[in-house]
């Protein structure tokens, strides 16, 4: 449960992100929260994750300070690390920030053991950010069992790369079933991200085999 009351500013973009990991809505403060929550719903070794999940006080020139964590993630393997998610040009500019988060960084090992990071802007692959925000729209999509098991039997058949636009071929000719289909194609995409290349931008000529791992 976070421990921090987001309040808005003329310096905050205040909003809720829809979590399908956490089956739950979690607030953000900036739109790189957001951003980065998106890109953990699509890393597949995050089991879940938390906005300012605690709070720590500790000394920073001599003052004593309280700091609450942006986000925490927890990993399949068990582990958990803190990230504190800052513009890589506001780290850039400024001396104090760069002190505070090398100071943030020895304090949160000493006194929580885990590891801290920050994560910036600039580590986004953009065409692969886009391509997550796309397939998200269909991660919420409303349940059919028989669209589901269409899908997925078709896809467990495949034994070579095809195009997004043959297998919806293969499924139907008829383009209003193509249609009422694609989505939970796209929502299996999304589930399971390695069966096309999410560093290519996504189209329908995109090509999607089972079994293929996208690295």
């Amino acid at each position: 449960m976070s421990v921090r009351k987001i309040k808005k500013s003329y310096i905050s973009c205040v909003g809720y992100f829809k979590s399908y990991k956490n089956n739950k809505q979690l607030a953000f403060e900036s739109i790189l929260e957001r951003d980065f929550f998106m890109l953990l719903e699509f890393n597949k070794d995050v089991v879940s994750f938390e906005e300012q999940p605690l709070k720590i006080n500790y000394k920073l020139k001599a003052k004593n300070t309280r700091y609450t964590p942006d986000v925490l993630v927890i990993y399949k393997d068990g582990s958990k690390k803190i990230f504190e998610v800052k513009y890589q040009s506001d780290i850039d500019s400024d001396t104090k920030l760069q002190h505070k988060i090398s100071v943030l960084k020895e304090e949160i090992a000493r006194q929580m053991s885990l590891p801290f990071e920050t994560f910036t802007d600039a580590q986004i692959d953009q065409i692969y950010f886009k391509n997550c925000v796309f397939l998200y729209k269909n991660a919420f999509i409303s349940e059919s069992q028989t669209m589901t098991n269409k899908v997925l039997e078709n896809i467990n058949k495949l034994s070579e790369p095809i195009s997004i636009k043959s297998f919806l071929e293969l499924l139907s000719t008829n383009q209003t079933e193509q249609l009422q289909t694609l989505p939970y194609l796209w929502h299996k995409i999304f589930k399971e991200p390695s069966l096309i290349n999410m560093h290519t931008k996504i189209t329908m000529s995109s090509l999607i085999l089972k079994g293929k791992i996208h690295e």
